[in-house]
């Protein structure tokens, strides 16, 4: 346990490198799970998105939704389509618009990923239900404050 912080700033970062220590630590454990599917993480969490958004989304909004550059989503959609995991469709209106469908391989496989939200929530598990309803309204709050800093 670390010694108590001085301040609220200090203390939320703390609570900042302690939340993305929590997520590495998810990542690591999950990266041979996932890899034992025959997909690297990137792939397996645009495939995840791809589920999430319907089985059709547009690369761009993949992207967005992935947190990817455009070169690093096409890229990985490639990899996807040549597996056959995923089919790439022009808009029959704008030829600019690249739609991603989930083929039946890569909705099969998406059932059989594990999810990288539920797998960092095991980790709190070991906390009581009082303690992480608490927790689920804090982060609400935070998430409802946006980029506000919160210095109140």
């Amino acid at each position: 346990m670390s010694t108590r912080t001085s301040s609220k700033r200090e203390l939320a970062a703390e609570i900042g490198s302690l939340l993305g220590d929590l997520a590495i630590q998810s990542k690591r454990s999950l990266r041979p799970l996932v890899e034992a599917e025959g997909v690297t993480m990137p792939q397996a969490m645009l495939l995840q998105a791809l589920a999430r958004a319907g089985g059709r989304q547009s690369a761009r909004e993949l992207g967005r939704d992935c947190h990817m550059l455009a070169s690093t989503v096409t890229g990985v959609i490639d990899r996807l389509e040549a597996a056959g995991l995923v089919q790439r469709e022009r808009d029959s209106r704008d030829r600019r618009i690249v739609w991603v469908v989930l083929t039946g391989a890569g909705e099969e496989l998406v059932g059989r990923l594990p999810s990288f939200f539920e797998h960092l929530g095991k980790a709190f598990t070991v906390l009581p239900a009082r303690e992480l309803e608490q927790m689920r309204e804090s982060l609400l709050r935070v998430l409802a404050a946006g980029d506000d800093e919160g210095e109140r």
